[in-house]
Order: C-alpha cells, then sequence, then structure tokens
C-alpha cells in the first residue's frame, strides 16, 4: 500500500512538473494507473473563450462579441460591433458614447441586426442560481460601470467572462455587491438563436466536472506563502 501511495505521489508530481506546449496534455503511468490531463497556463485559462476589450469604452461591445462569438456560433469581432453602433451617429454623438460607454439598447440594435432576439431583464438575486445559459451582466465593480458575460453560477461562486480582466471567478456575495442594487436585483441581458437553439458545446458553458491543471508561474509560485516578497527578475 505504501508503495503503491509512493508511486502515485511521484506520479502526481511528474504531471505538475511537466512543461508540455500549448494544448498539449501529460500523460503519466505509475503501476496500473495512468493520468492523462491538458495543461494548460494561466494566460491560456484567463483569455479563453472570450474577446478583450480594446478601449475604456468597449467593455460593451466585447461583451457582445464574446456571447455571439461562443455562445450563438455567430462569430464577430469587437470591432465589428463598434463600427455597427457608431457609423450611424452624429460625430457629437459619437464623442459622447466614448466618453459614457454603449448601452443595452446599443447591443440590443446590434445582435437583432445580426437576426438573433435580445432582451434585458431585471431579475432577484435567487434567480441567479437558475440561469442556464450566459448572460451580459451590468456590474459596478468600485462603481466603475461594467459590462461582463456571466457564465454561471455554482457552488456559491459565479463565474464571469470578463473583457477586461479574462475569466474570473468570484464569491457569489461579491458578483452580487457589484451587479444588485438597494433592493437586491440586477440587470441581465439575454441573446438567443431566432432560428434554432444555441450549440451545446460552448465555451462560454461551465465545465460539468473537474478543472484543468493551472500552471504557475515563478511570480505566482512566490505569492503562495510569501506574498511580501518582490524579486525583480520574474514574471
Amino acid at each position: 500500500m505504501l508503495a503503491q501511495a509512493s508511486a502515485m505521489a511521484i506520479a502526481v508530481l511528474a504531471l505538475l512538473c511537466s512543461t508540455p506546449a500549448q494544448g498539449a496534455s501529460a500523460s503519466v503511468e505509475a503501476g496500473t494507473a495512468k493520468w492523462q490531463q491538458p495543461l494548460r497556463s494561466v494566460r491560456d485559462q484567463r483569455d479563453d473563450g472570450l474577446v478583450r476589450q480594446a478601449f475604456d469604452y468597449s467593455c460593451g461591445s466585447a461583451a457582445l462579441a464574446t456571447l455571439l462569438t461562443f455562445a450563438l456560433d455567430d462569430p464577430v469581432d469587437e470591432a465589428w460591433v463598434l463600427k455597427a453602433v457608431l457609423e450611424p451617429l452624429a460625430q457629437d454623438q459619437q464623442a459622447l458614447l466614448k466618453k459614457d460607454g454603449l448601452s443595452l439598447l446599443d447591443l440590443q440594435r446590434v445582435a437583432e441586426s445580426r437576426g438573433h432576439r435580445a432582451q434585458g431583464f431585471r431579475i432577484g438575486v435567487d434567480g441567479l442560481s437558475r440561469v442556464s445559459r450566459p448572460l451580459i451582466v451590468f456590474i459596478k465593480p468600485g462603481g466603475y460601470r461594467h459590462f461582463a458575460v456571466l457564465k454561471g453560477v455554482r457552488n456559491g461562486r459565479a463565474y464571469l467572462a470578463d473583457p477586461s480582466l479574462g475569466n474570473v471567478r468570484m464569491p457569489l456575495y461579491r458578483f452580487v455587491d457589484m451587479w444588485a442594487d438597494d433592493k437586491g436585483r440586477g440587470i441581465v441581458f439575454a441573446v438567443e438563436r431566432r432560428q434554432g437553439p444555441a450549440p451545446d458545446a460552448s465555451a462560454l458553458r461551465l465545465a460539468p466536472e473537474g478543472t484543468p491543471l493551472e500552471v504557475l508561474s515563478a511570480r505566482h509560485l512566490l505569492e503562495v506563502g510569501s506574498p511580501g516578497r518582490t524579486v525583480h527578475s520574474i514574471r
């Protein structure tokens, strides 16, 4: 039994210490046991399945591009969404939009122009646990107005595809603090196909089980157990 446990520990250590190329997987055998696990870097996981915002004011366009591309299989980039919103506007209106950001009405018009149904709703906190598909949410982290895609809620955590931060998860109470008003309700924005259901497989759907191993950078390794230290030569 001890020998078997030691072999398993060595195998897991080997799996963790291997450094395959992007998209590769590691396969380790120990006696009759075998593990095969895809290894992905922190950056890969952070940016996978979402569109990053290019400008301070463009979180809404990036969130919509994320939802259309990865949930509805309607590939579109942030630049296209911005052009669709800005092009019909006069220059003074364009300047105002770049100052204040896009509205849900802007996002609705763009989604509908591509043949989808789109509608905003106000729901209570209890409704978050019943969310079964990705939705755009309006949040105010630190009082800053922002759009992100809510993938779902599981085990007291909210999972977001954030155009600014990447893929993030946080305690549900923290998300609610940014999302809900003083009556405990918040805004969600749903987009769905007019013709046919959305694809079952989506980068925005929460995985049914398991999480790929996360390869920690040297800086992350330093921060674990010694958060106050700074070494300028590592990243």
